[in-house]
């Protein structure tokens, strides 16, 4: 039997930012795959998480994993934090992982040890100190669990040790916030309406081919006017996977409320999507309390080539850019960018998003390859 059993184990940060106050939950994550050409059994591998490399607090205190804080003269130098204190941290309650699913989340608590050597305005850096996985019991099994319901074994672990194959994959690179801005409550609604060129600017110089639009409506529900990023990269707080972002949250497409009028379509499963065309930075006016942004789509320049047939559409979640005030007006900047674009001073900072969603789904008919 071999001695050692190679896991490759690459570290990240769920996010970029750690926000003390708690509201953004945050976590670090670990993407497990085996690697060793001796580990041929198809069954899954279930290991106990408590005290391992995936404990965090626990895996900082005792040198499994390594905290490293940016030198604020020089960005390119990382300065290793003294963890003494977290030595007496304890190891989790019991707890297994299996590889058969193998991305894992250690989540923070903000009143934890941890969290309070994490000094606001600074970033920090969590890589792997050495080989040891640190794994007091693991086996090869289709069970979730290590124990029975009465906290027996009812595995025999295996005597192989478990290690990291490489010490270098990734790191959980995040900056500590002491609060993040969350935006109000913003209210999105869809619905069909009759087309009319003089009720919305993005309609007012498009060739209507249909007499029904589609409104989506936008209510800002707070108190303050909201600036909105409506086309452009979003420098914006997304989750990221094992590698990059997840999948569609990283997306620099036009978002449904601007101005410019859409001619395009994006049908996913039968639905017809109606948003993210490419464009240069923008923003769209400001939303004032309680007033409604609302924008209408032609319909008919969306619907052409679709089978005849019923039809649902559905918004799809995306998050902006946005800002409590208004451009111009001295409320978040001295003025507004060329042709609409975002001012330069206030391009330097992410924050959480505004997300663009709506729980309503618009029916229509298709006939004639015209709407009905």
């Amino acid at each position: 039997m071999h001695y050692e059993l190679r896991i490759h184990t690459h570290i990240h940060s769920r996010y970029q930012v750690f926000d003390a106050s708690g509201q953004l939950p945050f976590s670090i994550v670990f993407d497990l795959c085996r690697r060793s050409p001796a580990d041929t059994d198809p069954r899954s591998l279930l290991l106990e998480i408590a005290g391992s490399i995936l404990d965090v607090p626990y895996a900082l205190g005792h040198g499994l994993l390594t905290l490293y804080e940016q030198d604020p003269e020089d960005a390119k130098q990382w300065v290793e934090v003294d963890l003494r204190r977290l030595k007496e941290v304890a190891a989790k309650e019991a707890e297994c992982l299996s590889l058969a699913f193998p991305v894992y989340q250690c989540y923070v608590n903000i009143n934890g040890e941890l969290a309070s050597i994490l000094e606001p305005r600074k970033k920090y850096m969590i890589r792997l100190a050495s080989e040891d996985f640190s794994v007091t019991q693991w086996a090869y099994s289709d069970r979730k669990r290590l124990v029975d319901n009465d906290g027996k074994p009812n595995h025999d672990s295996e005597a192989v040790k478990l290690v990291n194959s490489k010490l270098t994959a990734g790191n959980a690179t995040f900056k500590v916030v002491k609060n993040l801005s969350w935006l109000p409550r913003i209210e999105t609604r869809m619905r069909l309406c009759a087309s009319s060129p003089s009720s919305d600017s993005a309609l007012a110089n498009a060739k209507l081919s249909s007499s029904t639009a589609l409104e989506v409506s936008v209510i800002n529900t707070g108190s303050d006017s909201v600036t909105v990023q409506t086309r452009g990269h979003q420098r914006i707080l997304i989750p990221w996977g094992p590698f990059q972002p997840e999948p569609d949250v990283d997306d620099d497409r036009m978002r449904i409320i601007d101005a410019m009028p859409i001619n395009r379509r994006r049908p996913v499963w039968r639905l017809s999507i109606l948003r993210h065309w490419k464009w240069s930075g923008g923003m769209n006016g400001a939303a004032l309390p309680g007033a409604p942004v609302i924008r209408k789509i032609d319909m008919g320049a969306l619907v052409g080539g679709l089978l005849d047939g019923q039809y649902t559409i559905r918004m799809q979640s995306r998050g902006c850019r946005w800002w409590l005030g208004e451009v111009g007006n001295g409320e978040i900047g001295k003025e507004e960018g060329e042709e609409g674009r975002v001012p330069a001073q206030l391009c330097g900072t992410i924050g959480s998003p505004l997300m663009l969603e709506s729980q309503d789904e618009v029916e229509l008919r298709i006939r004639d390859g015209k709407v009905d």
